[in-house]
């Protein structure tokens, strides 16, 4: 434990942030972009619990915790469970202020792997399945859960629940959500710009994409008012490992 403490204080280093992001988002080392100029300012608040900008995040047990807040509750179709308050909040059940680029590093911080694999697959013509992926190149898949409170009571619920299939009017299935990352683009990180957290209808600028039946058709998926909170009702995002 003393030993992972010690390897996420070093990432406070400027020359450490250097080593981390060029490779993670393509960038040159011969010419920094800015993320890695401005030394994050994480925080120690806990024995194992940390805090970058809005996300916190636990060394010990790989959680990452990010404050959301009930957007949508009815309706759809849906494309995102969770985009930043300044992406496509028409099409996303929960927003939130945090940092697409915080979640990023905290996720690298903790040793998340990512990768695309076969995730994008299913949006490839016939002409193209010779560039398929392959499963196991898949970045790690994470269970993802909303948590909230209703008076004094707690609630939690996967946020796959949250979903309802438009083919069947139940509610998703639980699996995993794949950490796909993000791109870079013209020095620019796509997450961070476009605000895609969690997405539902496959998108290659979202931190984390769903590759279960049905993620390439982007009309299929709606809210389901059953199980959703009242909009405005305020939790959090929990991120954990699958193992």
């Amino acid at each position: 434990m003393a030993i992972l403490t010690q390897m996420i204080l070093r990432f406070l280093t400027p020359r450490f942030l250097c080593l981390l992001f060029f490779p993670v988002f393509g960038m040159s080392q011969e010419k920094p972009a800015e993320p890695a100029k401005t030394k994050p300012a994480v925080k120690r608040i806990g024995e194992t619990r940390f805090r970058l900008g809005q996300v916190e995040f636990d060394s010990k047990t790989k959680e990452l915790f990010i404050p959301a807040t009930v957007n949508m509750r009815e309706g759809g179709p849906i494309e995102y469970v969770l985009v930043h308050e300044n992406g496509k909040v028409h099409e996303s059940i929960l927003t939130t202020s945090a940092s697409p680029l915080d979640i990023q590093i905290a996720l690298n911080l903790l040793s998340y792997k990512a990768g695309i694999g076969d995730v994008f697959d299913k949006l490839l013509s016939e002409e193209a399945l010779d560039q398929a992926g392959k499963k196991e190149d898949r970045g790690d898949g994470l269970h993802i859960f909303f948590q909230w409170k209703e008076g004094d009571e707690e609630k939690s619920s996967p946020i796959d629940t949250l979903v309802i299939d438009g083919e069947d009017t139940e509610p998703m299935p639980v699996g995993p959500w794949i950490f796909t990352g993000s791109t870079t683009e013209g020095g620019t990180y796509m997450a961070e710009a476009e605000g895609s957290i969690l997405a539902v209808y496959l998108d290659h600028l979202a931190i984390f994409n769903m590759a279960r039946p049905g993620s390439e058709i982007d009309e299929r998926w709606g809210a389901n008012g059953d199980l959703i909170p009242e909009t405005g009702i305020k939790g959090t995002v929990v991120l954990k490992k699958m193992h």
